[in-house]
């Protein structure tokens, strides 16, 4: 099993010190996952000590280390995006929307862009930039791909389309898809991505990744249950796993 979207350092809440990885890595142990991916947000770059990473990861036995990043795709900063993504030897590369038009879709604190933008609109742009995400060629997975749920505003329309036209993108893009737990602790109470997107995904034979999105060490694998009844129910036997920005062997669930 894997965790391939998480964070030690988080919201600058710790430093990323040997102890504090390994920590990770003793509640992985506990919680039967074999390889941990730490995904730090792309602008606490300065943060990532990979010094501490390395000796981490050498001094971890039972669970294999990778090194990604988190990096928060905004249409129009590419070149910031691609320089990001090759600043540090990253085993893979998550692409993340987090925004429409520059402002957070996913603050608790601020939710004034639903009030302020028809949400049937909101969603198309939120997709769009999805598709932008998986096509640019910068990622090898894309996170939490339908976030913009997070706060239980949904347009009265059908979705289904633009539904499909990303999973079709994706699918193109040849991108992994983050399966990720975190939504089950958020307002909207169900993983990312929903039922009926994973169902578009698993038609269109997109592989996945599995994902607790920690902050915390005791959050690491939480939500697996749910998680893995999921993609099992879809059809899913297996994840995929990376190692320097390539593909390696899937591991069955």
């Amino acid at each position: 099993m894997i965790d391939y979207h998480l964070h030690v350092v988080a919201h600058d809440d710790r430093p990323m010190t040997v102890e504090n990885i390994l920590e990770y890595c003793g509640v992985a142990k506990s919680r039967g996952i074999k390889q941990l991916g730490i995904t730090e947000h792309d602008r606490y770059l300065d943060k990532i000590d990979i010094g501490a990473f390395v000796e981490a990861r050498d001094k971890s036995k039972d669970v294999a280390l990778r090194l990604g990043i988190e990096i928060d795709y905004v249409s129009g900063n590419e070149e910031e995006m691609f320089n990001i993504s090759g600043e540090l030897p990253y085993d893979y590369v998550i692409g993340s929307v987090h925004r429409v038009d520059k402002r957070e879709v996913d603050r608790a604190t601020d939710q004034s862009i639903y009030e302020e933008y028809e949400t049937y609109e909101l969603y198309e742009a939120y997709f769009r930039n999805v598709r932008e995400s998986a096509l640019s060629g910068m990622f090898e997975v894309i996170g939490h791909p339908d976030l913009i749920k997070i706060f239980r505003h949904a347009p009265d329309e059908d979705i289904t389309p633009m539904l499909e036209e990303t999973a079709d993108a994706i699918a193109e893009s040849g991108v992994v898809v983050d399966v990720n737990s975190a939504g089950l602790r958020k307002p909207i109470g169900e993983i990312y991505p929903s039922r009926r997107f994973l169902e578009m995904f698993f038609e269109r034979d997109v592989p996945i990744i599995l994902s607790s999105d920690a902050h915390a060490a005791n959050e690491v694998g939480a939500g697996y249950e749910e998680s893995i009844q999921l993609v099992k129910s879809v059809g899913y036997r297996e994840v995929a796993t990376f190692k320097d920005r390539d593909r390696m062997e899937s591991l069955s669930l």
